[in-house]
Order: C-alpha cells, then sequence, then structure tokens
C-alpha cells in the first residue's frame, strides 16, 4: 500500500536520473508544500501529485517498478489520492511521447488524453482522469 513520504533524499534517489527533464523541481521546496502529496512504496517508487487549484492535480510517476507491478501500485496510488481525504476531484499530466512505458500506464489507469502539447522537454501527451471518472472504472 502506497503512503505518504516528505524524505528529500530517497525522492531524489529515485528522480535523480531525469534531472534534465525536471525543468525548475526543487524537491525539498515541492516536499515542504504541505498541499504537494508524494506516495511510494518505500522502495523507491514515487507517484507525485501536485497542487494547481484547490480540486486539481498534476501528477508525475518515477517508478522502480515496472510492468503490471508499477501499473499495480499505480492504481493504488491513485485510490489513495483519491480516497485519502486529499481532496482531490481531478487529476492531469503531460507525458512525454518518448515514454512508451507511462503512456501505457496512463491507458492502463483510465486517463483521457486529449492534445499534444509542445513542452521544453520535447512533445508531451495531455492526459486527465477525473474522480468520478475513476470511481466509474473501479466500482
Amino acid at each position: 500500500m502506497p503512503f505518504r513520504t516528505f524524505d528529500v533524499s530517497q525522492v531524489w534517489r529515485t528522480m535523480k536520473p531525469y534531472e534534465r527533464e525536471l525543468v525548475g523541481f526543487r524537491p525539498k521546496d515541492w516536499l515542504s508544500d504541505p498541499e504537494n502529496v508524494c506516495l511510494t512504496d518505500g522502495k523507491g517508487s514515487f507517484a507525485l501529485f501536485q497542487r494547481d487549484l484547490p480540486w486539481l492535480v498534476t501528477g508525475h510517476y518515477f517508478f522502480t517498478l515496472r510492468g503490471k507491478e508499477a501499473r499495480d501500485f499505480a492504481r493504488d496510488c491513485l485510490r489513495e489520492l483519491f480516497t485519502g481525504g486529499y481532496r482531490v476531484e481531478a487529476i492531469r499530466g503531460l507525458t512525454p511521447l518518448d515514454k512508451k512505458g507511462a503512456l501505457w500506464m496512463n491507458r492502463q489507469l483510465g486517463f483521457t488524453e486529449h492534445e499534444l502539447v509542445e513542452t521544453e522537454v520535447g512533445p508531451c501527451a495531455l492526459v486527465t482522469l477525473t474522480k468520478t471518472e475513476w470511481e466509474q472504472l473501479n466500482g
């Protein structure tokens, strides 16, 4: 089961290989904001949800898990986020088109792909998932 963490060193250890893509991300500052939510398995996989509006977060996955294990952990993270008292009604994300595993994960989790967006790290798919959509998929 995922649990919330504020451990900067563990988060950075997993995210360091993606440093070039993390434009402007400072883990210590990010984790110190109580509106942001970082969930982990305690083994190096992290789901980060940055509060953008009172009801909206932007999600980021940095998993050491792969394939079905990663998918199952991500599903558990969504359950925690939507039912754990974090007041989230919708998640959005920008997934780089060269991250085939992350694009697969979006589909597995029920995210809707809307459009392609040009970003500093290249073209990304804009995706969303509402709490209502998640509830419909997960009974």
